[in-house]
């Protein structure tokens, strides 16, 4: 990774491999040590986005935490085509994202238009189960959040989504982990789902808004794509 970072640095052409291990190395620096992120951040990140057209979060969360969140709340998408954003509108953790000049680029140029694809091809918004209205409940097994490593930050991008109303770590797969991160319908409230660190898979129960199995899936079908890139038909 050091000769990729000073080819980047002198300015010299970075390969698609090279790329995508650049892009790993950053996310990984960001879920565990985030002086080290930043520090990482102040030296590339302009670089990245000025000759790579790569837009890096400047803290924890990102640009797909900002999407995923927009897509939970479609009543903020109509609100930014007409006015800039509203931070008060936002929770905290995105604000950074929405505070700099790389950030309202990609949100303008990337996001909504992405957004507004979605919605005027699939009607996603209205197939959801129903926002929340109490906090969202977590537990995590031995009730320890920070037991296993990058398991509360998926936890915390999952609380973004409003039709979440409880989340559940729940065990250890056994033998080797999955091949595959996923989620996968239990019931018409309930969801199930895998997540992969380093070193094991855990699997977690996801509890909706509503108990409506048409809309279980359609929530289903958003979370894989949205976190796995995993698309299916009906």
């Amino acid at each position: 990774m050091r000769a990729i970072l000073r080819r980047l640095y002198r300015g010299q052409f970075l390969n698609e491999e090279e790329m995508d291990n650049l892009r790993h190395y950053a996310e990984r620096l960001r879920s565990a040590s985030l002086p080290s992120y930043e520090l990482f951040y102040e030296r590339y990140a302009p670089i990245l986005h000025r000759y790579y057209h790569i837009h890096l979060p400047r803290s924890e969360y990102g640009a797909d935490d900002l999407y995923d969140y927009l897509l939970a709340h479609p009543a903020l998408i109509d609100h930014l085509r007409t006015q800039p954003p509203d931070l008060a509108m936002f929770p905290v953790y995105l604000h950074d994202q929405l505070s700099t000049a790389q950030g309202l680029d990609v949100l303008y140029t990337t996001i909504l238009p992405a957004l507004e694809y979605l919605q005027s091809e699939t009607g996603v918004a209205a197939e959801l189960p129903r926002p929340r209205v109490a906090d969202l409940v977590v537990k995590f097994e031995s009730g320890n959040p920070l037991k296993e490593t990058g398991l509360k930050a998926h936890f915390d991008r999952l609380g973004g989504y409003s039709f979440i109303s409880r989340l559940q770590s729940v065990r250890y797969l056994r033998g080797t982990k999955a091949s595959q991160d996923r989620v996968e319908v239990i019931s018409g409230d309930c969801l199930g789902g895998i997540f992969t660190n380093k070193e094991k898979s855990i699997y977690y129960y996801v509890y909706l808004t509503e108990n409506d199995p048409g809309k279980a899936s359609q929530a289903c079908r958003l979370l894989n794509r949205n976190l796995y890139g995993i698309t299916t038909e009906d």
